[in-house]
């Protein structure tokens, strides 16, 4: 099975067991961030529920979006496990239409540069102006261009796992590599190879697609600034401090 810009199939069934499930550096930092803005938040793109689920246990108002069936259904089975009725919502981030505006619209885990057309990573900014309360504020993270390309597509493939799949038996194992790098169009191309074997018997196998696009800072201020938003803030490796050339990772914070 060949699948293009997706978390469905394998990739998503095993996320958690392969560490999606593991808070990082950014969850104290969102959390902080909501908090210091009262009101209802957007989990966009919450995958399984790594931060929602979290916050909800924390008291927080916090609903969730993710175009996953299988992430959101990983997602509500354990929310039941923990005594939580979550809101979710089975929609992409460019074509979000939900009924509720929101304090804070945040997006973890780099995923906003999963967005391999620029056309949109507009749309989404866009669609996130939308939701949010006059005030409100969007937050998201992207990777600097260092840890962006890391990667050159020189043939060389990293190996995650064997892995246990809990309901078969089966263990998964994810070959990854690089397969472009174009640097003029700011974009990564990276496959991902997930095989399930049970007894020494392949019993699933499928090849996913990842487009990772890079902005640029200015560019990057420009586009929210074409969205409507204001006050646009870069900050460093979840701290407070404007980010600089030796951050890791950076979170831009855009007010409504």
């Amino acid at each position: 099975m060949n699948l293009s810009e997706s978390y469905d199939g394998i990739a998503a069934e095993m996320w958690d067991y392969m560490g999606g499930d593991s808070p990082g550096a950014d969850f104290e930092y969102y959390a902080r961030k909501i908090q210091q803005l009262p009101g209802k938040a957007l989990d966009l793109t919450c995958g399984t529920g790594k931060h929602l689920l979290r916050y909800l246990q924390r008291g927080m108002d916090v609903e969730g979006l993710d175009a996953s069936e299988v992430m959101l259904t990983t997602c509500m089975h354990k929310a039941a496990l923990l005594g939580l009725t979550p809101v979710l919502y089975k929609q992409s981030m460019q074509q979000m239409d939900l009924p509720n505006r929101y304090q804070t619209v945040f997006i973890t885990a780099g995923s906003f540069q999963l967005l391999g057309s620029r056309a949109d990573a507009m749309q989404t900014l866009q669609r996130c102006y939308a939701h949010l309360q006059p005030g409100g504020q969007l937050l998201f993270e992207t990777f600097l261009p260092d840890e962006a390309f890391q990667m050159e597509p020189t043939g060389r493939v990293t190996v995650w796992g064997p892995t246990l799949r809990p309901r078969d038996g089966a263990v998964v194992t994810t070959h990854l590599w690089t397969e472009s790098v174009d640097r003029f169009e700011q974009i990564k191309v990276e496959k991902r190879r997930y095989e399930a074997s049970k007894d020494g018997q392949i019993v699933g196998s499928e090849l996913h697609t990842m487009t990772l696009r890079w902005y640029f800072k200015y560019e990057m201020i420009m586009m929210l600034e074409q969205a409507g938003f204001r006050s646009i803030f870069i900050s460093g490796d979840y701290q407070d401090s404007a980010a600089t050339a030796a951050s890791s990772e950076t979170v831009y914070s855009a007010i409504r």
